[in-house]
């Protein structure tokens, strides 16, 4: 065994041996000298060590509490950036025209705030940093872009200016809004000069022809701010379209919603989806959507009144509410009245011109299609008011009385319907002579055939009476055999439309507009004479759909379905119209024309008996009725998902200076930032300190 002569248990041990050895040896003086110095050198080692002790703890435990709110910064992953307010940064004065995407797709949600605010919130922060003497000015990018604010040096005005903006309902137009900057840069006075846009690079507001309108690409620096990296979630989906239908064809009355809606989550296959009608929810359903697909869903409701209605479809909401909803009227057809003049009448009811006509327009006792015809002859022809009715169809008529050419002319400048159906007993010189301002062509001859090959020509037809039609019933009615019909030819002074063609080219039925009213002419009969068609079951809805789009009745039911900022055009005539928006403020129908069509929803129209023009109105005035609706909804290109890439920017705006931005806030922070972080440098100087605390407590 060997020992470690370094080791401190063997000198304690040899000290234990040696210290009595020698107090025994030594004198009792000695003794008292030797404990005399002891306690004395004792003492005072232990001053110096109280002396040289106190400044380590407090050095000790200063770095200890160092170590710890570095510890504790570290956590907290801060990060060492100038972005917030580079954008401001200048020594000088500056002309900057902040152009703001107001579009809807700025308002999708990040936490509790919109894009949109969290853009008011970036401008309104940095502008107390711009350089005194710096000028602003404020495009909206919204379309149509428009200047908002022109250029002020007062930072409050525009402060205040900001404050009033609100995110819109309208698609983005980045091109118009960058040409509109332009502008006002070269009015500018500071040399300093730039253009800060602040959107979320939505790539529908970035079209390709916008930017090659944009004039005299000055090279003004450009700085790009993309917002979208700051929305909390995505847009998940959108009610993408709406289509009503009416089936009065039956006792039931069933009215039909058709809703498209779009998946745009990677996801999510399954959300709810809602009917309302006048503001009450009546349907529900869970549906199943792959993801990035689009599903059509149809509710059916029965119609208990013939009241006109007011409905929305909606899904869940999700990161972008605007596009979860979308409204739609439905309008039950008026009673339109209707004045047939039977060319051909006959003793056997069946075998008259008036008679398959009459029983289409009402094919029960009770007017469900809310059309009541009214058969006259020739003869009885002068005791009609022409007034009275809304449309006249003339079938199978040789000639008219004298002169009342001349009322029917007048019947369609002043809005009325005229319709014709062809025959043996038309006479086709007297058409061509004595109604040439009424009918849009010529008659050329009949043209027949016995094998009853000729047909209707139905194949990607978009005339709004065919589009009702669904693919089953157009393919019954391409079946229909025609054996005789009226061949044509155009007047040079009039212009005209086919609404559909004979499968032997020539044109079924030709439409045209004269004043305010419209001509609709079938070349072919409207009994059995010269074809089977009034013996199918597609007549019916055909020739009702005719007689409706000819008393402007479809026309009307499709214009109440208005696109955000699409003007709302009524006829004034002798009444003053009001208009009531979503929000409940009216506003008077000014030259016919309403514009201010911005706030989707159902707007309420309202006549007045009064003439004297009012440019504010409180409340509604007395004797105003309801004269319907009409209903706007937003445009929903803006919400196809798909970011602008830098690359594409740059080449639209190829003459300018450009600069990439991602704002930050205090909520908010993105990965992809390039502050440096501080995480690594805080942690580094922990270490440190508690290295300095080892030295420090070694050496004590």
């Amino acid at each position: 065994m060997s020992l470690n002569f370094s080791s401190p248990m063997f000198l304690f041990g040899l000290l234990g041996i040696s210290i009595p050895v020698l107090i025994h040896l030594l004198t009792r003086r000695q003794q008292k000298q030797i404990r005399f110095s002891a306690v004395y050198l004792l003492a005072q080692s232990q001053k110096r060590s109280i002396r040289k002790s106190r400044p380590n703890k407090l050095l000790l435990l200063l770095a200890r509490c160092l170590a710890i709110v570095l510890l504790s910064l570290a956590l907290a992953n801060p990060l060492f950036s100038f972005r917030q307010s580079e954008a401001f940064l200048s020594t000088s004065p500056a002309s900057i025209v902040f152009i703001l995407d107001d579009s809807y797709s700025m308002r999708t949600q990040s936490k509790d705030k919109t894009l949109f605010d969290h853009a008011l919130e970036y401008v309104s922060k940095g502008l107390q940093q711009a350089p005194e003497n710096s000028e602003f000015s404020l495009v909206l990018a919204s379309s149509p872009a428009r200047v908002e604010q022109d250029w002020t040096s007062d930072k409050s005005t525009f402060s205040n200016k900001l404050k009033a903006q609100i995110a819109s309902y309208r698609t983005t137009n980045i091109g118009d809004a960058i040409d509109k900057s332009i502008k006002l840069l070269e009015s500018a006075e500071q040399k300093k000069k730039k253009i800060l846009l602040l959107t979320d690079l939505d790539k529908n507001g970035w079209k390709e022809e916008t930017f090659s309108e944009v004039e005299h690409l000055s090279p003004y620096l450009v700085q790009v701010l993309n917002f979208s990296q700051l929305q909390s979630d995505d847009n998940k989906g959108m009610v993408q379209s709406v289509k009503v239908t009416q089936e009065f064809l039956t006792q039931s009355r069933l009215l039909r919603v058709k809703a498209t809606i779009k998946n745009f989550s990677s996801t999510v296959s399954r959300m709810p989806l809602s009917l309302f009608l006048e503001g009450k929810l009546v349907k529900e359903e869970l549906i199943d959507i792959p993801p990035g697909q689009t599903l059509v869903q149809e509710f059916s409701y029965p119609l208990r009144r013939n009241q006109p209605l007011n409905g929305k479809v909606q899904i869940s909401d999700d990161a972008l509410p605007a596009d979860n909803f979308r409204y739609f009227p439905f309008h039950p057809s008026q009673n339109i009245q209707v004045l047939v003049v039977d060319g051909d009448p006959e003793t056997i009811s069946h075998k008259s011109e008036s008679f398959y006509l009459e029983r289409a327009l009402n094919p029960f006792s009770v007017s469900l299609s809310h059309i009541d015809p009214t058969v006259s002859t020739l003869s009885e022809l002068l005791l009609r008011n022409l007034s009275d009715f809304a449309v006249v169809i003339l079938a199978n008529v040789s000639e008219l009385p004298p002169d009342y050419e001349l009322e029917l002319e007048k019947f369609v400048l002043n809005g009325g319907a005229l319709l014709f159906g062809m025959g043996d007993q038309v006479n086709a010189k007297y058409f061509n002579e004595r109604l040439g301002n009424l009918l849009p062509v010529k008659l050329d001859s009949q043209y027949h055939t016995q094998e009853g090959n000729l047909h209707l020509l139905l194949k990607n037809n978009t005339h709004p009476v065919m589009q009702a039609f669904s693919p089953k019933t157009l393919e019954e009615m391409r079946r229909i055999n025609f054996y005789s019909i009226y061949t044509v030819q155009a007047r040079e002074d009039k212009k005209f439309k086919v609404g559909t063609w004979f499968s032997n080219q020539h044109p079924a039925v030709i439409e045209s507009e004269t004043g305010k009213g419209i001509v609709v002419v079938f070349l072919s009969s409207l009994d059995r004479d010269w074809n089977d068609f009034p013996i199918q079951p597609t007549y019916l809805p055909w020739i009702q759909r005719w007689t409706q789009y000819a008393a402007r009745g479809l026309e009307n039911i499709s214009q109440q379905n208005l696109v955000v900022g699409e003007p709302f055009h009524q006829s004034a005539q002798e009444s003053r119209w009001i208009v009531r928006t979503p929000d409940g403020t009216l506003h008077p129908l000014e030259n016919d024309i309403f514009s201010d069509t911005f706030q989707p929803g159902v707007y309420h129209l309202f006549s007045s008996p009064g003439t004297a023009e009012q440019k504010a109105l409180a409340k509604l005035p007395q004797g105003a009725e309801s004269a319907g609706t009409f209903i706007v909804n937003i445009d929903t290109r803006e919400s196809e998902p798909g970011k602008i890439s830098q690359k594409e920017i740059e080449s639209f705006l190829s003459g300018l200076e450009m600069e990439f931005l991602e704002p930050q806030t205090q909520t908010t922070r993105p990965q992809t930032s390039d502050g440096v972080p501080l995480a690594t440098p805080f942690l580094l100087m922990v270490a440190g300190m508690l290295l300095i605390e080892g030295w420090m407590v070694r050496k004590e």
